[in-house]
């Protein structure tokens, strides 16, 4: 299967990952927001999708959390952010991962992209 990082990208993750990263705390927890709403934040993505996208945010939960951990006052603030105009005018994409594929699945996030610009010669 494909990735959405080039293999530069790719290897210092996997560095990042291998030298204990995610081996004292959560860095989407330690991550300074972008923008800070009331229960949720966007920040920059340390390790982004470089081969797809010009510009790689993540949106999150202020707390340590996953998907089914939400109260029902993060999801309804969820919803009014991803139909915002912080998000519908900032961003093309917004991904998240299948729990397979999730490199931090004890907190939750979407991914926020705008694509490379590709040339279709």
């Amino acid at each position: 299967m494909g990735s959405l990082r080039t293999r530069k990208m790719t290897q210092k993750y996997k560095d990042y990952r291998e030298q204990g990263g995610l081996d004292h705390g959560c860095p989407l927890c330690e991550a300074e927001p972008l923008k800070k709403y009331t229960y949720w934040k966007i920040t920059d993505n340390k390790f982004p999708f470089d081969r797809i996208a010009q510009r790689h945010e993540m949106l999150l939960p202020l707390r340590h959390t996953n998907e089914l951990g939400l109260t029902e006052e993060e999801k309804s603030e969820l919803l009014a952010i991803k139909h915002s105009d912080d998000i519908q005018g900032s961003y093309q994409f917004m991904i998240e991962a299948t729990e397979k594929q999730k490199s931090i699945p004890g907190h939750f996030h979407i991914h926020l992209l705008v694509a490379k610009d590709f040339d279709d010669k």
